[in-house]
């Protein structure tokens, strides 16, 4: 008897080692998301540019968010703009989904999209198609996926080019 009373008493002394150490089940430090998306959005993107970054494949959403936001801030236009660096901010947090970013390549034009979605395939869909929208009618037909990326298990249903 005494035997057991010390096994269970251990199990229980290294739950509690583990549960303080990796701050609780319910801890939003360590919350599933493994992903991120970052976007720089002025109200005039025509005027003001787009930037935007993500990162996918981290341990946190802490660096997660992080490597979003530094991605975001250091784009080409946003190197040139700090108005542009300064309204970056993380719009989702993601865990085993794919993230797309759709564009109108021609500068000082409105159109930008961007999705999370279960596989690559719907996310490039409805980045483009929330691309399209912003577009405009004359431009509509110029959106194109500038990246997207899986995080984890999503599927990568997009043929390799």
């Amino acid at each position: 008897m005494h035997a057991y009373r010390s096994q269970r008493r251990c199990g229980a002394e290294a739950f509690l080692f583990l549960f303080v150490l990796f701050g609780g089940a319910i801890s939003p430090k360590f919350a599933l998301a493994a992903g991120a998306l970052a976007v720089g959005l002025p109200a005039d993107v025509a005027k003001g540019g787009f930037t935007y970054g993500y990162s996918n494949g981290n341990d946190t959403s802490d660096a997660a968010s992080e490597r979003a936001l530094k991605a975001c801030r250091t784009t080409k236009d946003a190197a040139k703009n700090e108005r542009l660096r300064s309204l970056c901010k993380v719009i989702q947090l993601y865990s085993d989904k794919c993230v797309a970013v759709a564009m109108d390549p021609l500068a000082g034009t409105p159109g930008v999209g961007w999705a999370v979605a279960d596989d690559r395939r719907a996310a490039e869909k409805q980045a483009l198609s929330q691309c399209e929208k912003t577009a405009g009618p004359g431009r509509a037909a110029a959106c194109v996926v500038d990246h997207s990326g899986c995080d984890g298990t999503a599927q990568d249903t997009t043929p390799p080019k």
